[in-house]
């Protein structure tokens, strides 16, 4: 299994639209669901003004938008006929420690021509969001669904991310040690063993590794488990099936490394989670 599809057994993105049409005035993500979000300007052009980003940025074709984790924005039509958006709600896993989540870059503005891949799934996209059917919402899910796995395989093929896992995986040596991570995450890891799976000297994988991915490896070993033990606890699993799938031989030394990693008790962060719902 490639890295990227191992990623995404445990981080499947999941997305619901909450608007399409024609947009004639300002719209702030205050406005929108909580959560990450998704627009897709179909036509027309908007200006993008982000919170803590200097300056604005005119979009007049075309366009992706992406705010994987959500971040406070405006949209601005620029003409009197307004611009045809589509809006979702994204998410990349449950809870704040999605693996998938944290290695996207905070936010993603790509112009539509630059993803041709995309065209086939974009082409009914649009023309289910802005023709009223039978079953339309659950199938513009998994349209959305469709392209952002679409848009991940993207930003791995090209190396878009120039820094955090996407752009590890982007590299054909990494890519291997980082796929062993994400497939045999319970297995009793060293930064020896994973060179030897990249095909790289110690030192040459450890500096290589620190430079692309922005941690080390074994970091990024216990931050991949710790991120996958989250997300099973979302589900419900019991703590000693966490611990052992994460590479602990007892719950008490996961708890640990859980509160090493995260600052919280496993219990303390799932009630957190759930009382947040």
């Amino acid at each position: 299994m490639d890295p990227l599809s191992a990623l995404l057994v445990h981080a499947s993105p999941e997305a619901k639209i909450f608007f399409a049409g024609n947009l004639c005035q300002n719209s702030s993500s205050d406005d929108y669901p909580s959560g990450g979000h998704l627009h897709l300007l179909r036509s027309g052009a908007v200006m993008l003004r982000e919170e803590g980003v200097g300056g604005s940025l005119l979009l007049e074709e075309p366009t992706l938008i992406l705010f994987p984790r959500g971040h406070p924005h405006k949209l601005e039509p620029r003409t009197l006929g307004g611009c045809d958006l589509v809006c979702a709600n994204v998410a990349f896993g449950k809870g704040g420690a999605s693996p998938l989540q944290l290695a996207l870059p905070g936010s993603l503005v790509l112009p539509l021509r630059e993803l041709p891949a995309l065209t086939p799934v974009l082409s009914q996209l649009f023309d289910e969001a802005f023709h009223p059917r039978y079953g339309q919402d659950p199938l513009i899910s998994r349209l959305l669904e469709v392209l952002l796995i679409l848009l991940l395989r993207h930003l791995v093929e090209q190396g878009v991310c120039q820094q955090g896992m996407l752009a590890g995986i982007s590299d054909p040596q990494l890519a291997k040690a980082i796929s062993v991570m994400h497939q045999r995450g319970d297995e009793p890891w060293t930064v020896a063993t994973l060179a030897r799976e990249a095909g790289m000297s110690r030192a040459r994988f450890a500096a290589k590794f620190q430079e692309r991915v922005g941690q080390a490896p074994l970091g990024y070993l216990t931050h991949w488990r710790m991120a996958r033990a989250c997300q099973q606890l979302l589900t419900g699993e019991p703590m000693v099936q966490v611990a052992l799938g994460a590479g602990y031989s007892s719950s008490v030394a996961f708890g640990r490394a859980f509160e090493r990693e995260l600052g919280v008790s496993p219990g303390r962060w799932l009630k957190a989670q759930q009382q947040a719902e």
